[in-house]
């Protein structure tokens, strides 16, 4: 029975649960007698370590009897494969569950079965640190209502996990006339409640202001979760008067 078949009896269940699985795990294991890890094109494949989801390392064998050990090029060893933190599979690879700093580097696998020893595709694990939501923003102008000729500064701050890179981008009532964009972006490390967190800033400087930079201001910070985004509106008003009065 083939999958067409199978979905005219109304029985798509069946195949991706049943006969799908088995399909792939016979192709797995036939068909290479002389290789123990199934052929790639890539003598080295680059995999970002997450650290809010399990990596994997396809390591797939052609033989479910092959042992295989999984290693570090350097320092040269064999990494330890406890089941709780790396685990393996014939059929998926090795997993590791929790990505921590540490395991960031050059990785290979090892295959034996009989006579035979081969190593696999080499893998270059980074470590990325990922948040664990997009960020937060919090936006503030030096003053809401800003006469004609004077400075306005508008700070955007995210708060969040450390070494967690957030860009910044701005939309400004200025654009409309091609007014520059100036900012200025810095990040410190602050205690939250006892902890060590990452402050991520972006000023806006708006020069002498003028008309046209009245409206609503709106920064967006973003990271490798996602993009959020905060408003303020400035009030332009008009000059201050710069005229002494007259002696009577």
């Amino acid at each position: 029975m083939n999958k067409q078949n199978i979905e005219e009896c109304g029985s798509e269940w069946l195949w991706t649960s049943v006969w799908a699985p088995a399909l792939r795990e016979h192709m797995l294991f036939a068909g290479y007698p002389q290789e123990l890890f199934v052929p790639t094109s890539n003598y080295y494949e680059v995999i970002h370590l997450r650290t809010n989801r399990p990596t994997v390392l396809p390591c797939q064998v052609t033989s479910p009897q092959a042992k295989v050990t999984l290693h570090r090029e350097f320092p040269p060893g064999e990494v330890k494969v406890d089941g709780a933190e790396i685990s393996f599979e014939v059929t998926r690879g090795f997993t590791i569950h929790r990505p921590k700093q540490h395991h960031a580097g050059s990785l290979y696998c090892v295959a034996s079965l009989g006579n035979l020893r081969q190593s696999s595709t080499k893998y270059m694990l980074i470590y990325v640190q990922y948040p664990a939501a997009p960020p937060a923003p919090f936006i503030q102008a030096s003053s809401e209502s800003v006469p004609i000729g004077q400075n306005l500064q508008v700070t955007c701050t995210v708060v969040g996990d450390q070494d967690v890179l957030v860009d910044f981008s701005w939309e400004y009532p200025g654009q409309t006339i091609g007014r520059p964009l100036y900012t200025q972006d810095n990040v410190q490390t602050v205690q939250v409640d006892g902890r060590s967190q990452q402050r991520s800033q972006s000023v806006l400087q708006v020069d002498e202001v003028r008309e046209v930079d009245q409206g609503v201001y709106t920064c967006t910070a973003q990271n490798l979760e996602g993009a959020r985004s905060a408003s303020t509106t400035v009030k332009v008003l008009p000059a201050r008067s710069t005229n002494k009065p007259r002696k009577p």
